[in-house]
């Protein structure tokens, strides 16, 4: 499958729009053609800072598969993976990062751009970024600045 995927993306954000009060990012992991993992953000429903859709998406699948490693696997977000999202994704080994949009500007916490943080990984890992933006910006009822 070729990455960025419009079809993959596409089902993202209608399963985001669904799940969450418009205020959530939702993530998927890809292997192959195969979406293997869903989630949405559920920082203020769990009160934890770390349940952003990036992490609950790869806990639930490195539980199921019994391992840490995400090799050939594609990280699919509406928004860009905060710093800890993306230094989990180091860690992982995932293939690439597919996002729609840049709300660093939203974050109020850590500015880094996760582009530096992918530099430090040992094995590249590809991103593509603001993927089908104007779509993913409708979640949160933004608009384009």
């Amino acid at each position: 499958m070729k990455h960025p995927n419009e079809k993959i993306m596409r089902k993202l954000i209608a399963y985001t729009l669904k799940k969450s009060d418009g205020q959530r990012t939702g993530c998927f992991i890809v292997k192959g053609d195969k979406i293997i993992s869903k989630a949405i953000s559920t920082v203020e429903e769990y009160k934890d800072p770390t349940a952003h859709g990036e992490m609950n998406a790869v806990r639930k699948i490195c539980r199921k598969q019994k391992n840490y490693h995400l090799k050939n696997c594609w990280i699919y977000s509406t928004q860009i993976p905060c710093p800890m999202c993306t230094s989990l994704i180091v860690w992982a080994e995932a293939k690439g990062i597919v996002w729609g949009w840049d709300g660093r500007h939203t974050w109020g916490k850590l500015n880094i751009d996760p582009k530096v943080i992918l530099k430090t990984a040992k094995k590249k890992i590809e991103i593509f970024g603001n993927f089908l933006e104007n779509d993913c910006l409708k979640i949160k009822r933004y608009t384009k600045k």
